[in-house]
C-alpha cells in the first residue's frame, strides 16, 4: 500500500512520454485500474487552435485521401503486373513451341534409328532430313522430310493453344482488377464532388501527390470503365457516412 501511495506521489512527476509508455505497459498487461491512474492524474491544459469543425474536416478529407489511394494503388499495382505478365505471354508461347518441337524430333529420331537397326539397314533411317557429318555438325536435306512430321508439330502446336489456359485466365483477372479500381476511383469522384465541392485529383495532389502519377497512368481505364453501379454506390455510401460521423 505504501508503495502505490509513493508511487501515486510521483503520478504528476511523469513527463508525457513516460506516461504515454507506462500506460501502454499497463493496458497491455490488463491492469485498468493503473491505467485509470495514470489518465485521471495527467495535467489538463487548456490550448487555443484553429476553428475545431475545419480542423476535423481537414483531418477528415486527408484520411479518406489516404485511405482510398492506398487501396487503388494497391490494384492499380497488381493491374500493371498482370499486363507485364501478359505481355510475356507470346514469348512463353514461342519457347514451349520450340521445346515440344525439340521433344518430338529427338523422340522421332530415336526410334526411326532403332527400327531401321533392328531391320539390319545402314545409315540413316527414310524420311529424315537431318545428317550427322563426319566433324559433329549437321547438314539438312529438305527434299528428304517426311511431309508426316511437319503435320505431327502442326498438330501439337494446335493442342499447346488449347492447353494454354493462362491468357483467358490473365484477361479475366485484368479485367476483375480494372473493375474494382475503377469502382474506387469513380466512388471517390462522387463523394469529393457533392460532397466536397472538389475535384478528387485537388485532394490527392495535397494529401499524396506521388499517387497523381499512376493515376494519370489509368485515367482513361479508371473513368471509362463500366464500373459495377452497385460497387460504386456502396464505396460511395461508405465514403459517406465517415464524412458525416467525422465532418
Amino acid at each position: 500500500m505504501s508503495s502505490k501511495n509513493g508511487l501515486g506521489r510521483l503520478y504528476d512527476r511523469l513527463t508525457p512520454d513516460e506516461r504515454f509508455r507506462l500506460d501502454v505497459e499497463a493496458v497491455s498487461r490488463g491492469d485498468e485500474a493503473e491505467s485509470r491512474r495514470l489518465v485521471d492524474s495527467c495535467p489538463r491544459k487548456t490550448y487555443t487552435q484553429n476553428d475545431d469543425a475545419f480542423v476535423r474536416r481537414c483531418e477528415a478529407a486527408k484520411d479518406i485521401t489516404l485511405c482510398l489511394c492506398i487501396d487503388l494503388l494497391g490494384r492499380l499495382g497488381r493491374l500493371d503486373a498482370v499486363r507485364a505478365l501478359r505481355e510475356t505471354l507470346p514469348y512463353g508461347r514461342t519457347v514451349f513451341t520450340n521445346e515440344i518441337h525439340t521433344a518430338y524430333l529427338q523422340g522421332h529420331e530415336a526410334g526411326s534409328r532403332y527400327a531401321w537397326a533392328r531391320a539390319g539397314k545402314e545409315g540413316d533411317p527414310p524420311g529424315w532430313m537431318f545428317r550427322e557429318l563426319e566433324d559433329g555438325s549437321f547438314e539438312t536435306d529438305e527434299e528428304a522430310a517426311d511431309p508426316a512430321i511437319e503435320k505431327a508439330l502442326e498438330a501439337l502446336e494446335k493442342r499447346l493453344e488449347e492447353a494454354d489456359i493462362m491468357p483467358p485466365l490473365f484477361e479475366k483477372l485484368e479485367h476483375e482488377l480494372a473493375l474494382e479500381a475503377a469502382a474506387i476511383w469513380q466512388a471517390f469522384t462522387l463523394f469529393c464532388r457533392e460532397e466536397l465541392a472538389l475535384e478528387p485529383e485537388k485532394l490527392v495532389k495535397v494529401w499524396m501527390e506521388p499517387a497523381l502519377s499512376a493515376i494519370e497512368a489509368h485515367r482513361e481505364a479508371l473513368d471509362k470503365t463500366r464500373a459495377g453501379r452497385k460497387e460504386v454506390e456502396e464505396c460511395r455510401h461508405t465514403l459517406g457516412e465517415v464524412w458525416k460521423r467525422v465532418a
